[in-house]
């Protein structure tokens, strides 16, 4: 896989009913790729999102992005507690992370 593909797609959005998806919360100044490269040890990345101090890792399997939950939970990357936890929308009304425009769904 070249290099410059390790990020896989653009994602073009957030939570989703997804298990296989990964929020990272507390994120310094990065990019997709960057985020991408901090997960790939843990398996195939389809693709990534990186909006402010959030990101989004998408795996193709829900075991790979379990595994990076537990592995990369309260770690450090560039130096920055990095929190991660499950994208999709039951887990983040679970631990009352409000995710959408103000005000809204």
């Amino acid at each position: 896989m070249p290099v410059n593909n390790i990020s896989g797609i653009k994602l073009s959005s957030g939570p989703t009913h997804l298990r296989s998806r990964i929020l990272v919360r507390n994120l310094p100044t990065c990019t997709r790729h960057e985020l991408a490269r901090l997960c790939i040890p843990f398996g195939e990345i389809l693709g990534s999102l990186v909006l402010g101090n959030h990101g989004f890792i998408q795996f193709t399997r829900e075991s790979d992005a379990q595994t990076a939950i537990q592995i990369l939970d309260q770690s450090f990357f560039k130096s920055k507690l990095i929190l991660v936890s499950s994208a999709s929308f039951r887990s983040l009304r679970a631990n009352n992370i409000n995710f959408g425009p103000a005000g809204g769904a």
